[in-house]
């Protein structure tokens, strides 16, 4: 027996075999959620042959919505959720799926949660174009709400998102510092938490310091998943839905390997920066930096840098009081750290 989540408080359920938490906190909040998917799943419907084809394939490898839990859960710590919550949630939802859709082409990725990307059913042009349309969608959304600075919200969100893609262009094959790498993810990554979470506050009118505070827990814990998807990718046992040494592949330099670079001898940083700048030949190559990356503990460094941003993250919610709202928000921190996937 556990405590699971009904309304505002605790009962004793009995939860399924190996229950997952992100699956007890979708207890908390099943209402909203259904509520939330009834809204955004109108927009997967299309007369339109082929963009229907297309957003049906998105539509079926959605992922754990994370994000819209995010909005819907800082929503009640800070008020009663309402029209406004949801579209919100919706509008974050759909941009995340555009980024995704667009990640894909400039990474030529062919695979994502195990399933092929949209520029392999279909191509890169057909890809960005539902990108776009997924893009102005979320717009549409937001716009529904009724509130100019929402619309720029999520404008500058985009932008910001945007601004992310070309840092990370900009350092692939190149070594940025560890400074220089948080800002890339706080760009790709951490925004968006930070959005949802705040604006989750936002849509039920939460004062200024509830809004700042729920946005830097929001943004640490968007780094923590960052840094764990670094980590995932140095794992040949994960889960995580691409494949994995992606990152080595594509020349990114993330946190397990940057420590590397800068805890190893010249002469090894210097044949990785040969196999990166030639581009990484195969297994040999791959096997080469994974030896390195675990001789100088360049995962051990990264978990240990992701134990800091959760205790930023935490620190954060200090100033609510106890609540099962404040405590959903501690178990996703904690399972961002300790997911397979």
């Amino acid at each position: 027996m556990i405590n699971c989540y009904s309304g505002k408080d605790p009962v004793i359920c009995k939860p399924a075999p190996h229950m997952l938490q992100t699956d007890k906190i979708r207890l908390l909040i099943e209402k909203e959620l259904e509520e939330f998917n009834t809204i955004f799943n109108q927009s997967f419907d299309t007369p339109d042959p082929l963009l229907g084809e297309a957003l049906r394939h998105l539509h079926r490898r959605k992922g754990k919505q994370i994000r819209p839990m995010l909005t819907i859960l800082t929503a009640r710590l800070c008020g009663q959720v309402n029209m406004n919550t949801y579209l919100v949630s919706a509008a974050f939802e759909m941009l995340h799926t555009a980024s995704l859709v667009h990640d894909d082409v400039i990474d030529d990725s062919s695979q994502r949660r195990n399933q092929p990307t949209l520029n392999v059913l279909f191509d890169n042009k057909t890809a960005v174009l539902v990108g776009d349309y997924l893009l102005t969608t979320a717009m549409d959304y937001v716009a529904r709400v009724g509130s100019i600075g929402l619309v720029h919200f999520l404008v500058e969100l985009g932008k910001t998102i945007t601004r992310g893609e070309l840092l990370q262009l900009q350092y692939a094959h190149h070594f940025p510092s560890e400074e220089d790498y948080y800002q890339v993810i706080k760009h790709k990554t951490a925004t968006l938490f930070a959005c949802c979470t705040e604006g989750g506050a936002r849509s039920v009118n939460a004062d200024r310091q509830a809004c700042e505070a729920l946005r830097s827990y929001g943004e640490n814990l968007g780094i923590c998943f960052q840094i764990k998807d670094d980590i995932l990718d140095y794992s040949s046992a994960s889960a995580v839905g691409k494949p994995v040494y992606n990152d080595i592949q594509e020349g990114k330099i993330t946190l397990p390997l940057l420590h590397t670079l800068q805890q190893c001898t010249a002469q090894e940083r210097e044949t990785i920066e040969k196999m990166l700048g030639n581009g990484i030949a195969g297994e040999q190559d791959r096997n080469t930096i994974l030896q390195l990356v675990d001789t100088y503990n360049g995962i051990a460094f990264a978990g240990h840098r992701m134990l800091h941003f959760r205790e930023q993250a935490l620190q954060a919610l200090d100033i609510f009081e106890a609540s099962i709202e404040k405590q959903a928000l501690i178990d996703i921190l904690n399972f961002a750290l300790e997911r397979e996937s």
